[in-house]
């Protein structure tokens, strides 16, 4: 199954939007050495999905796409610094990201930690900057903080780095909700709260969030397995390499494929009962099971 015209053309757009807005950012009008190493990365390619979870959410709900711009910018910063962190040597070692050299291998160690470490910050200065009501901006700022911080993505990349022999599904479960789904989720909640959603409603929106991540992380793990390197932009195999537990090699590809349609089916229900036009979300959600890329 390939993306759909629509979708294509929804990620498409919402990609030119966010590169626009970054380009305009502090940061990326600068001409010096430490701004071009986050350039690199941040330009480096990708489909910027999590900024289209902003944005998408946001437009789901009626809401202005210029008032989700900010988060979805945010998001993307904090998604490269990860990338660039995570295939530094002394964590995943990885030599390559989107098809390209990773920024380590351009500059060294050093500096692919600083430029990652400045990409985060100016992340949270970026979406301070949102032209909303205060308690807005402050409610997104607290929920982008928790996602990127020890409790979600940087608890997941400390258990992915000091993986046990003993994980199992309820540990890869807890690695999987910090790495990957907790900035899944806070994209949708970023730009549902950019919306003026608030309550019970956001709520719903944030559990659909966490399983569409985990979703995601799950088709990936078939990915490494089945897919090539041309495909991936990166190395595959890699958890089988380093026998890293993964549900991919306890059910197999086969079972791992059916639990992916089983969670995809779940959060489409999940959809449907939320107010708005989530439609092109659903689109995103029925192709992750079949993605190859």
């Amino acid at each position: 199954m390939s993306m759909s015209r629509r979708l294509k053309s929804s990620v498409r757009e919402s990609a030119v939007r966010v590169e626009e807005a970054l380009n305009r950012l502090p940061l990326f009008c600068e001409e010096n050495e430490q701004a071009g190493y986050c350039s690199y990365s941040l330009n480096a390619g990708g489909k910027r999905l999590r900024p289209f979870f902003v944005l998408q959410s946001c437009v789901a709900l009626g809401g202005a796409v210029e008032n989700a711009l900010p988060a979805a910018c945010s998001v993307e910063m904090i998604h490269t610094y990860s990338l660039i962190h995570d295939d530094l040597p002394g964590m995943d070692d990885d030599d390559t990201r989107r098809g390209k050299p990773a920024l380590h291998r351009i500059c060294g160690t050093e500096k692919a930690v600083f430029a990652g470490d400045r990409l985060l910050l100016e992340a949270f200065r970026t979406l301070f900057q949102t032209h909303l009501p205060e308690s807005s901006v402050k409610a997104m700022l607290c929920r982008l903080t928790s996602a990127a911080g020890a409790s979600f993505l940087a608890g997941g990349q400390f258990m992915d780095m000091y993986h046990p022999c003993t994980a199992d599904r309820t540990w890869i479960k807890r690695m999987i909700t910090g790495k990957t789904s907790a900035m899944i989720r806070v994209s949708m909640e970023l730009g549902s709260i950019a919306a003026g959603l608030s309550g019970r409603e956001l709520d719903l929106i944030s559990s659909i969030g966490d399983d569409t991540g985990w979703l995601f992380q799950l088709t990936d793990d078939i990915l490494d397995v089945t897919g090539t390197p041309e495909e991936m932009g990166k190395a595959v195999l890699k958890d089988a390499g380093m026998r890293k537990w993964n549900p991919v090699s306890e059910l197999g590809v086969g079972g791992a494929k059916e639990l992916a349609a089983g969670k995809a089916a779940s959060i489409l229900d999940r959809l449907d009962s939320l107010a708005g036009d989530w439609s092109v979300i659903k689109e995103l959600v029925e192709y992750l099971p079949e993605r190859r890329k």
